[in-house]
């Protein structure tokens, strides 16, 4: 069979298309085939082409067009700053993706093109994409990626299966109200209702087995707070209840701690009994992307409260101690003898 030009193949493509926009209720690729005059088989590769540029999706064995047109963006006049902005964001995306994402790389290949000409920063927005691109790829993630993010922008619910931490698999369908990137683990969340528990859920997408758009509408509750959810939260994990966090720093990293804002709530104030030193507090829902960080910092920092994340680092103390080979044999007696056998652990 003789190989079809790239012009012939676009306007096939383009036939196909306007035959599902046709339709608004659906149509198989086998009525698909039986309209146009090319093999079933070159029917499937240009649904999965339209598929993959976000124009159509399938709902079972029906395929159906989506408002593509609705999301093409307008003119964006950028100053030289403003493009510089962009390129960062772009160098943070890249630097969160720790697999290939084709969505994120064919658009920053598209803002390196507009860029080029006027703010001269193409070429960097050009070397992130091929940066992103030597990523480990799964086609698995692509699509799972793809379609939420098309269920989030044409507000349909998505059909997922979920494969937790901990626990089985299961179906549900699912209402993406926010989605939000976490420097932790190098992930993507999405949060929104589940119909399987009838209340809002964060489902990583890296944990979602598959997902397909279905043509279940929804809106976002007028009461969703958006990014606000996550105000209380470290990063992702969000909560009704806030833990109180005091944290003691070593003058070693005292300055650097003091340079960022690390939580909304935080207070940072001199530590009255370490010159040099500092006392770091929040209230932050859940402990559990949180802990990660308290762990970074090593030995120049202490965990004064709450007491089960201090008993908790002590014992992961004793833990390390012990699988360096430094057996812990005494118990710390009161607060400046404790506070001595940290000391002296951490420098050996």
């Amino acid at each position: 069979m003789p190989r079809v030009d790239t012009d012939t193949k676009q306007k096939r493509v383009e036939w196909v298309y306007a035959q599902i926009e046709r339709h608004p209720n659906g149509l198989t690729e086998r009525e698909i085939a039986e309209l146009a005059s090319f093999s079933r088989r070159s029917v499937n590769n240009y649904l999965i082409e339209l598929e993959t540029q976000g124009r159509v999706y399938k709902d079972g064995l029906l395929w159906l067009v989506l408002p593509y047109e609705q999301t093409r963006l307008r003119r964006l006049a950028l100053s030289p700053e403003e493009a510089m902005t962009l390129y960062l964001a772009a160098r943070l995306l890249v630097k969160q993706q720790d697999q290939r994402n084709e969505s994120a790389e064919v658009a920053l290949l598209k803002l390196a093109e507009a860029l080029t000409g006027d703010a001269g920063v193409g070429e960097e927005v050009y070397q992130a994409a091929l940066d992103l691109a030597q990523r480990p790829g799964d086609d698995t993630y692509s699509r799972v990626y793809r379609t939420v993010m098309q269920g989030y922008i044409y507000r349909r619910r998505v059909a997922l299966t979920y494969a937790p931490m901990r626990g089985r698999p299961f179906e549900t369908r699912f209402a993406p109200y926010l989605l939000e990137p976490s420097p932790i683990g190098y992930a993507t969340y999405a949060i929104g209702h589940s119909s399987l528990v009838d209340d809002l859920r964060t489902y990583k997408l890296e944990r979602i087995e598959a997902a397909a758009l279905t043509r279940e509408a929804y809106e976002i509750p007028a009461d969703f707070p958006g990014l606000e959810y996550l105000r209380d939260a470290w990063s992702i994990i969000s909560g009704q209840e806030l833990v109180t966090i005091e944290l003691r720093f070593s003058p070693r990293v005292t300055r650097r701690v003091r340079e960022s804002r690390w939580h909304p709530s935080q207070e940072v104030r001199d530590d009255p009994d370490r010159p040099g030193g500092c006392i770091w507090r929040a209230q932050i829902a859940d402990l559990t992307d949180f802990t990660p960080w308290v762990r970074s910092w090593g030995a120049d920092v202490e965990v004064l409260a709450p007491e089960e994340l201090r008993e908790q680092m002590r014992g992961e103390a004793r833990r390390l101690a012990s699988g360096y080979g430094w057996e812990v044999h005494r118990e710390a007696s009161d607060a400046s003898d404790e506070h001595r056998f940290f000391d002296d652990f951490f420098q050996r």
